[in-house]
């Protein structure tokens, strides 16, 4: 005789007589008998708690429940039927207090649970049963997923269990109101946690929010929550409720957090919840894995997935240890747990030495380049900011572009032609982001060494985001532990066809920011010019060879951004492809 619940501070006599409640019985016909129902009314009373019972249809008492004030939790119910156009099979009734009786997490846990109905028992001032409040699903023809009858009084009540609950299955050909939805198209709630203000908070989930649309996952809700971390579950247990019943309400199966989770956090999370959970990082990490294409970036990303990986693989079980025997080897041996620690490693170690290798062939790149004595220009920022679309309309490249954070994440290098028949290189790389993972910066770590050897920066600003300012210290802060702040910078206000004259002319004057539209070519003649007078120009080698040109894995273009001709015109206007 079980109990479950929040059971462990009641006193022994209590303790004693609730467990009593699994020795009585109910008619199968009866939602719950008069006396049941009195006896459970005064135990609520006596302890201060709701109490709650799920009965079988024979009547018998199943389950126990002790809550608390405000409500009961329902255990896992894996062990009873559940089939296609079927109830459970279970009912639940359950005591509570003040003015409301059944509630929305009452509504939640029948369709969900798909119990045969949900009531609740309002206790008078006495602790006598005054009035009983019942609720059951209709099948999906219908046009509502429940209906809630009349309260009613104990003695008037007159419903006959059995045939209502015949009567549901029969008339549910095609089963009831909740279905799972398509699997193919996760949905998920963004939670952002932390000691900031709650402004603070819901940026973040905006960002979130875009990350998610970026690995193909719909986002049905989001929370936030002004506190410190919880270390056992991040967020606390009022909030937490809020978030499975919504999950429960939307047909959630994911939750993801805007910061990193212990393992113990996701597994407490995940138990609770019954969900899928993962933080921040392991959203970026699998972003990246799509949206990377060439063999070094798909290398780049499975290093940082396993050093994510390693320190959070669990020990489920020792079933499946290898044994051995003799001297040293008695015991429970090898286990699984270790086996997959040694093979991440192993692969990790295997993946940094032929990243090595292909480092070496891009610094012989570079000193190619080098000798070609070409000013080298490398394109930073914010991810989305803009830097794929600007060097496609500087260099009339194809880039993939796309209105999305990371669309691109494989380094490119085109020769672009200034005024005055003076060429450099510009390089476009992988954008910056608040938080960026350590284990993903260090992967990309060999990437971002050609940003060493620029001559200089162009720091690409979306100048139509609210958070610009932030996004500029982001990026400041990212290269100062690159070690590039060294490097001259120019920053260039993106998008100003989107946002008005004064937060261009605020940009222009708080950042020195050189204001263009990388869709448009006309806007870009003040950033050439800014770009040839901040340069350094050498002759230029005759026997320039254009294969040599870039270190991208994409073929080299073998005509100029710009002709002689369109020189001439100090810049013609270029409509990207």
């Amino acid at each position: 005789m079980e109990l479950y619940g929040h059971h462990e501070d009641l006193k022994p006599r209590q303790r004693k007589l609730i467990q009593r409640l699994y020795r009585r019985r109910s008619l199968p016909e009866e939602v719950i008998s008069q006396e049941l129902a009195r006896q459970l009314s005064l135990l609520s009373i006596d302890c201060g708690r709701q109490l709650g019972l799920l009965i079988d249809r024979m009547g018998r008492v199943e389950m126990v429940i002790v809550g608390d004030s405000l409500a009961i939790t329902i255990p896992s119910l894996h062990r009873y039927r559940l089939g296609h156009g079927r109830l459970r099979g279970l009912r639940c009734i359950h005591t509570g207090f003040g003015p409301g009786i059944l509630n929305r997490e009452d509504i939640t846990d029948l369709t969900m649970l798909r119990l045969d109905l949900m009531a609740v028992i309002k206790i008078d001032s006495v602790g006598l049963p005054e009035k009983i409040e019942i609720a059951h699903l209709l099948p999906e023809s219908k046009t509502s997923g429940h209906t809630i009858l009349p309260p009613t009084t104990i003695e008037q009540m007159e419903l006959n269990c059995l045939e209502l609950f015949h009567t549901l299955e029969s008339s549910a050909a095609t089963g009831f109101t909740h279905k799972t939805s398509d699997r193919d198209i996760q949905r998920a709630i963004i939670i952002s946690v932390g000691p900031n203000a709650v402004k603070v908070l819901e940026q973040s989930v905006t960002e979130m929010t875009e990350l998610a649309e970026t690995a193909q996952i719909t986002v049905v809700d989001s929370f936030t929550q002004q506190r410190k971390l919880n270390p056992h579950t991040a967020i606390g247990s009022g909030k937490l409720k809020e978030i499975i019943i919504s999950s429960m309400e939307q047909d959630v199966d994911l939750l993801i957090f805007d910061h990193d989770l212990s393992p113990t956090q996701v597994n407490n999370l995940s138990r609770q919840t019954d969900l899928k959970v993962i933080d921040r990082t392991l959203l970026i990490l699998d972003i990246f894995a799509r949206r990377a294409l060439s063999r070094e970036g798909k290398l780049k990303v499975e290093l940082a997935q396993l050093k994510y990986r390693l320190p959070r693989i669990s020990d489920k079980t020792t079933a499946l240890s290898r044994l051995t025997g003799g001297i040293g080897g008695r015991g429970p041996g090898e286990t699984t747990l270790e086996i997959d620690r040694r093979r991440i490693r192993d692969r990790i170690a295997k993946l940094e030495k032929r990243l090595n290798k292909m480092a070496r062939s891009r610094a012989n790149a570079r000193k190619k380049r080098k000798r070609n004595q070409l000013p080298l220009v490398s394109i930073v920022g914010y991810t989305n900011a803009g830097k794929s679309t600007l060097l496609n309309t500087l260099t009339r490249s194809e880039v993939f572009t796309e209105n999305l954070p990371f669309a691109t994440l494989d380094p490119t290098s085109r020769r672009l032609r200034l005024p005055k028949e003076q060429e450099i290189i510009i390089t476009d790389t992988v954008g910056f982001i608040k938080k960026l993972p350590k284990d993903l910066l260090d992967a990309f770590r060999t990437t971002l060494e050609e940003l060493h050897e620029a001559d200089l920066l162009l720091h690409v600003v979306n100048s139509s985001n609210s958070e610009v300012s932030e996004q500029i210290e982001t990026v400041e802060e990212i290269l100062r532990e690159l070690n590039l702040d060294h490097i001259p910078m120019l920053t260039v206000a993106n998008k100003i066809d989107l946002v008005k004259p004064e937060i261009t002319r605020w940009l222009a004057k708080q950042y020195r920011a050189i204001p263009i539209s990388a869709h448009k070519a006309a806007t870009l003649p003040p950033l050439l010019e800014a770009l040839r007078k901040n340069l350094r120009f050498k002759p230029v080698k005759q026997n320039f060879n254009h294969s040599q040109d870039c270190s991208s894995p994409e073929p080299a273009q073998d005509k100029l951004a710009y002709r002689p001709e369109d020189l001439r015109k100090s810049f013609s206007p270029v409509q990207p492809k």
